[in-house]
C-alpha cells in the first residue's frame, strides 16, 4: 500500500473521533489503537491514515511511534492479502512467481482504487471549497444588509427626531399665533374704546364750544368792550381744540401702526405655520418610505439566510471493509 498520498485534512472530524473512541478499549496499548484507527479510517470512511491523522484521532503517542505502527500495519496487510496457490504439482519457483504476480496485480488494483478515491476526494474538496466560498459570500451579503439596516435605523431615528422637533415647532408657533391673536383682539378692543372716547370728547367739546360761543355773543351784545376778549378766548379755545384733535389723530395713527404691525406678525406666523405643516407632511412621507425600505431589507436578509448552503453530508466510504484474516 502506498503511503505517499496526503490526507485532505489533518484535523480530526469530531463525530468520527467520538465513534472511533467508543470502539477502542480504554486500556488498549498505543499500537493496538493505531492499528484499529487505521483500519477504521481507511476501510470504513476512505480516509488515508497518515501518522499525523491517526495521532489526531487517538490523541496518544508520537509521530515516530505511530509511523512505525503504520508500517507494520501495511506490512501485515500485504502479507495477508498475498495470494497462496495450492498446486503441489507445480514447481515451487513457478508457484512463488505466480503468487508474486497476483500480489502485484492486487497492489495495482488497490493503487487504481486509491487513485479513484483520491479523485473523488479532490472533487469533494473542491465542492467543499466552493460551498465555503458561497457561505462567505452569503455572510458578506448579510453583513452588508445588516450595515445598511443599521444605517437606515439611524436615519429613521434622525427622521423621527426631526419630525418630533417639527411638531414641537408647530405647537410653539400655534401657541405664539394664539397669543398674537389674543393681543390683536385686545388692541382692537382698546383702539375701539379709545376711538369712542375720542368721538365723545369731540362731541362734548363741540357742545361746550357752542355754549361758550352763544354766551360770549350774548355778552358781546351787552359789553362791547369785552368783544375782543371773547374773540381771543374763542381763538384760544379753537387752537386748543385743534391741538387736541391733532393729538387724538396722532394717537389714532400710532394705534393704527401698532395694529398693522400685529397684523403683519400674525400673517408671518400663519405663513410659518403653513410651512411647518408642509415640512411635517414631507417628513411623514419620507418616514413611510424608509419604513417600507426597512421591511424590504429585512425580507432580503431572511431570504439570504434561507438560501445559505447547508454543510455537505459525510462522504460514504468508497472502499468496502475487508476482514483481515
Amino acid at each position: 500500500m502506498s503511503e505517499k498520498n496526503e490526507p485532505l485534512t489533518s484535523r480530526a472530524d469530531p463525530e468520527l473521533q467520538r465513534e472511533l473512541l467508543s470502539r477502542l478499549p480504554p486500556d488498549a496499548p498505543r499500537k493496538l489503537k493505531s492499528r484499529l484507527a487505521t483500519a477504521f479510517l481507511f476501510f470504513e470512511h476512505g480516509i488515508y491514515p497518515s501518522a499525523k491523522v491517526v495521532r489526531e484521532y487517538i490523541q496518544q503517542g508520537s509521530l515516530t511511534d505511530i509511523n512505525k505502527d503504520l508500517r507494520e500495519f501495511w506490512q501485515d496487510l500485504r502479507e495477508k492479502s498475498r495470494v497462496q496457490i495450492d498446486a503441489p504439482s507445480l514447481p515451487p519457483d513457478l508457484l512463488a512467481g505466480f503468487g508474486e504476480g497476483l500480489s502485484k496485480l492486487w497492489e495495482l488494483a488497490l493503487g487504481k482504487a486509491q487513485g479513484e478515491l483520491e479523485a473523488f476526494r479532490q472533487e469533494a474538496a473542491e465542492s467543499v471549497a466552493q460551498s465555503q466560498l458561497e457561505v462567505q459570500a452569503a455572510a458578506r451579503e448579510q453583513r452588508r444588509a445588516e450595515e445598511k439596516l443599521a444605517e437606515l435605523d439611524l436615519e429613521l431615528r434622525q427622521e423621527r427626531e426631526r419630525r418630533e422637533q417639527a411638531e414641537i415647532r408647530v405647537e410653539a408657533q400655534g401657541a405664539e399665533m394664539d397669543a398674537l391673536k389674543s393681543s390683536l383682539a385686545k388692541w382692537q378692543q382698546q383702539a375701539a374704546n379709545e376711538s369712542a372716547a375720542r368721538v365723545a370728547a369731540e362731541e362734548r367739546f363741540s357742545r361746550e364750544l357752542e355754549v361758550e360761543r352763544v354766551e360770549r355773543k350774548r355778552e358781546a351784545d351787552r359789553f362791547t368792550g369785552e368783544s375782543r376778549f371773547a374773540k381771543i378766548q374763542i381763538d384760544q379755545a379753537r387752537t386748543e381744540a385743534r391741538e387736541l384733535r391733532e393729538q387724538m389723530s396722532a394717537l389714532s395713527s400710532s394705534k393704527e401702526v401698532e395694529l398693522t404691525t400685529y397684523r403683519q406678525r400674525l400673517n408671518k406666523a400663519e405663513e410659518a405655520r403653513g410651512a411647518a405643516i408642509l415640512e411635517l407632511a414631507e417628513l411623514k412621507g419620507r418616514l413611510r418610505a424608509m419604513e417600507q425600505q426597512l421591511v424590504t431589507l429585512q425580507e432580503s436578509r431572511q431570504k439570504v439566510q434561507a438560501e445559505r448552503p447547508r454543510q455537505p453530508s459525510r462522504m460514504k466510504p468508497l472502499v468496502k471493509r475487508r476482514t483481515l484474516r
